[in-house]
């Protein structure tokens, strides 16, 4: 009886997977096509709500939105292939989590050369900064989105930028297990 019980778990998790690997991966192509269109509110409906804890998400969109204008920052996001990869997904004992990996290319233009030039001496990781011209960069590489279902995303996927430069906000709102997990995944991803 115990092992019917164990292979019926097994069964049900496998299917359950099974759905959520094709829902993950649309929601990854919606996300970086809100990214690429600028859609600030969009994306952060998709974002994993612990986030909104360090900042309400109304005052996250505000900033986001103003840092984009305010500055003299136009964004433009490249067509390049994205190259979507996924991890295996994961249950936790308090979660499911998958990682994403993706190409991502962006020019960033200003009026003032001094803010590009900031940004251009920026080190990252994931990604390299190649100055075009005065007032103008692009920076082109590597992304990760992390996706998680637990008891803060009532049943449904939520999902969180999972980059380099991101780790010192994540590690505020992660569980232990799940930042653990997903340096495995970003490690296997490479």
């Amino acid at each position: 009886m115990k092992k019917l019980i164990m292979c019926l778990l097994a069964l049900s998790f496998t299917a359950a997977v099974a759905q959520d690997a094709p829902i993950i991966q649309k929601d990854f192509q919606t996300i970086i096509g809100y990214t690429r269109k600028l859609e600030i509110d969009k994306i952060l409906d998709m974002t994993y709500p612990p986030m909104f804890k360090l900042m309400p998400k109304e005052q996250m969109s505000a900033m986001a939105k103003g840092v984009l204008t305010g500055m003299g920052i136009k964004t433009i996001y490249e067509e390049v292939p994205v190259g979507l990869k996924l991890s295996p997904l994961k249950k936790l004992s308090n979660a499911t989590i998958c990682l994403g990996k993706y190409n991502q290319s962006m020019i960033l233009e200003s009026t003032q050369p001094s803010l590009v030039d900031m940004i251009a001496k920026a080190k990252m990781k994931d990604n390299t900064i190649e100055k075009l011209a005065p007032g103008k960069v692009r920076i082109k590489g590597t992304n990760y989105l992390l996706a998680i279902k637990d008891a803060n995303t009532n049943g449904t996927w939520k999902y969180l930028r999972y980059d380099d430069e991101d780790v010192e906000t994540n590690a505020k709102i992660l569980p232990k297990e799940i930042s653990t997990n997903v340096a495995l995944m970003k490690a296997a991803l490479k």
